[in-house]
This record gives C-alpha cells, sequence and structure tokens, in this order.
C-alpha cells in the first residue's frame, strides 16, 4: 500500500503522535509512505534521534503519485486532492462543529474521528453519517507501562500522594478548576503534592512565568496562608522520559471542560495509575467508575471568545463546566483511599494493554484504507 499524509509529524501535538503511530506502524508492516510535514506548535516532542531520522526518511514536499491521501489536521486545513481518495482525520473537543469543518469534512471520501463522542457530535452538525469511521488513537503499552523508572521531581515523593497533570495551558483544559480545588481542599499539612507539566501554547512560554503568575494569583484570592505542596514541569520532557512522568504520580487529575480524546489519560492508564477528569466528551469510551474517578457537571456552558484564533472553532458551541465540589471531593477522596486507587490503576493498566493499544488503531486504519481502494 501507498499512503500519503499531510500532517504535523515532529511536533508535541495530539494530532502529530497520532500522525506518528500510523507511519511507524505501517512503515514496520512494509508500506510505502511519505509525509507532508505541517508542525504546528512550538514544543518540540524530543524524538529519539533514530526515529526523527526515520521520519525525516519519509518527509518531502510532494504526494506519492498514487495511493490515498490521509489529511491529519484540524478540519479547517483538509484541501481535497482531486483523483485520489480523500481522508479526512480530526476531532473536536466540544458539542458541534462549525459550518466551514462540516463543509471541508463533506469533501473527504471518509472523515475519521477517534471517539463515539465525536462521531455523535460531527453527524449533528451535519457531516455525512457514511463518511465517518472511529479510528481510537492507540497507546504502546510496552512503551508505558508501571515499570519504569519514575522522573526525578524538585519535591520529596516518598510518603505523599502525587497528582500529576499533563496538558497545554488553555482555558479548555481547566487548570483553574484544578489548581483552586487542590488548593481550598488541602494544606501544607496533607502528605500531597500535585505536579502539572504544562506549556501555554498560545504565547510560547518555556520557563512557566504566566504558570507561576496564576498559582500565585490563585493563592491571594483564597487566602491561603498554608498551601500544599505543588510542582510546575515546564522544561521539555523528551520523548524517551515520558513515561518516567507517569510513574511519578500516585493518579493523574485533569478538569477538563472537553477532549476530542485525551491521549495522556490514556498513557496514564497504561502506566498503571488510574485517572481523575471530568464525566463528559470523548475519554468516556475507554474511562468508567472500575478504572477511574469521573468529576460531576454542573452544566454545560458556551465556549467562551477568548481573542484566540480556536475562536471561529468554537463559536456558538458548548462544553462541560466541571463542578467544584466534585473536583475537590473526588481529589480529596483518592487520597483517602490508596488501596482503591491501587486497584483502579491495575484496571486501567489492563484495559489500556488489552483494548486501546496502537495495533489496533493500525488494523482499524488499515481496514478502512483497503476497503476504499477494493
Amino acid at each position: 500500500m501507498q499512503l500519503s499524509l499531510i500532517c504535523p509529524i515532529f511536533d508535541a501535538s495530539g494530532y502529530a503522535e497520532a500522525a506518528r503511530t500510523l507511519v511507524l506502524g505501517f512503515l514496520d508492516q512494509g508500506h510505502e509512505i511519505r509525509i507532508i510535514p505541517k508542525d504546528w506548535s512550538q514544543a518540540d516532542s524530543g524524538l529519539p534521534p533514530a526515529v526523527e531520522q526515520r521520519l525525516r526518511a519519509v518527509c518531502g514536499n510532494e504526494l506519492l503519485p498514487v495511493g490515498p491521501v490521509l489529511h491529519l489536521t484540524i478540519a479547517q486545513n483538509f484541501r481535497y486532492v482531486p483523483g485520489r481518495l480523500n481522508i479526512g482525520m480530526t476531532m473536536i473537543e466540544c458539542n458541534r462543529l462549525p459550518h466551514h469543518w462540516v463543509e471541508r469534512c463533506n469533501e473527504m471520501d471518509q472523515v475519521w474521528v477517534p471517539s463515539t463522542f465525536n462521531r455523535t457530535s460531527f453527524i449533528d452538525s451535519g457531516v455525512h453519517a457514511e463518511k465517518i469511521k472511529v479510528v481510537p488513537i492507540g497507546i504502546d503499552p510496552a512503551r508505558f507501562h508501571p515499570n519504569v523508572a519514575p522522573i526525578a521531581l524538585q519535591h520529596q515523593t516518598k510518603g505523599r500522594f502525587v497528582f500529576i497533570s499533563n496538558f497545554e495551558w488553555v482555558e479548555r483544559k481547566g487548570y483553574d478548576i484544578l489548581i483552586r480545588a487542590y488548593l481550598e481542599e488541602f494544606t501544607n499539612d496533607d502528605p500531597v503534592l500535585l505536579v502539572i507539566k504544562s506549556y501555554d501554547g498560545s504565547n510560547y512560554d518555556p520557563h512557566g512565568v504566566k504558570l507561576h503568575q496564576y498559582y500565585q494569583d490563585t493563592m491571594t484570592q483564597i487566602r491561603k496562608s498554608n498551601p500544599p505542596a505543588m510542582e510546575f514541569v515546564t522544561r521539555n520532557i523528551r520523548y524517551e522520559e515520558m513515561p518516567s512522568f507517569y510513574t511519578a504520580g500516585s493518579c493523574y487529575v485533569i478538569a477538563t471542560r472537553g477532549e476530542g480524546w485525551n491521549l495522556p489519560a490514556l498513557e496514564a492508564m497504561s502506566s498503571g495509575i488510574p485517572v481523575i477528569t471530568t464525566n463528559w466528551s470523548a475519554h468516556l469510551d475507554f474511562l468508567h467508575e472500575r478504572n477511574s474517578y469521573l468529576i460531576d457537571i454542573d452544566r454545560l456552558a458556551p465556549v467562551p471568545m477568548l481573542g484566540v484564533p480556536n475562536d471561529e472553532i468554537y463559536r456558538g458551541a458548548c462544553w462541560a463546566e466541571p463542578s467544584l465540589p466534585d473536583t475537590k471531593r473526588r481529589l480529596r477522596h483518592a487520597f483517602q483511599h490508596p488501596l482503591e486507587v491501587s486497584a483502579k490503576g491495575k484496571r486501567a493498566r489492563f484495559d489500556a494493554q488489552a483494548i486501546w493499544n496502537q495495533n489496533r488503531m493500525l488494523r482499524q486504519a488499515y481496514r478502512n484504507l483497503t476497503g476504499m481502494s477494493g
């Protein structure tokens, strides 16, 4: 099979990670691949040199002369290539698509989305149902597993319950709810630690100045004099180090307002730690009360206009507003029930390894591609 991909490939975005999974998996199977790189993030994924060299070897400026074209990006970037089989792979984190996304999707021969949440929102927005295929983004359970040595942190972790989180510093990720819930629920007398790995993607801030300022402002607002331990990781964690970040934690937490897939949560599961997150959107395909803790939502709220490019994507849509009291309750419950957390972590690892692995993603993608050409 020959396959051309137009996609981000070297950056730290979830789109690039999905593209790397497909490209490396299909190369291993002996297929001919061409990548037209369209990276958009300043955050480097820190790929090992051998992996980066392998990817660069199949990059170029022109599509392969035959075979399907996979546009793996936000839907407004889809561009139909005449005479070829065109597939658009994308996702959205709210309950509806903008009109220009619907138009671009309906120009494709197939539209791949990672979740049933997206399948529903795409169809409800006007994308033709027969075009949509659910292709879950898989993880490598041999890379993310519980036996990886944990990363070194600034704080002492021995004897502490460690909450970890990994996200881009955007409002959708609910950093405001998470930080406030943690600061209000715990004090310095509690043996806890919250570690947030983040970066400001809208205004690249590699030293985390904006993040630390927000933390200080929040403490001032709630008049917290004895805050619990908290740590920001703003340095670039290399690709090979990333599994060690998850095994440093007791539980993964993100009070997100909406996800198109939530790959970090799945990576945490594969690493043997359970997830605390919002009871809404795409991750409900793989998260449930037997392997995670789901935060109640207060309501679906209109996505605010923030003066950023994504305003045109989210205009008129809604996402979830996680409950602050229930976020606090879930954090406290996990802290007080370490044996339960451990048991959920084992179930999470089993589910990730058995069901949500990269091989499943590759099989589904291959069936879709060969079905079109057959």
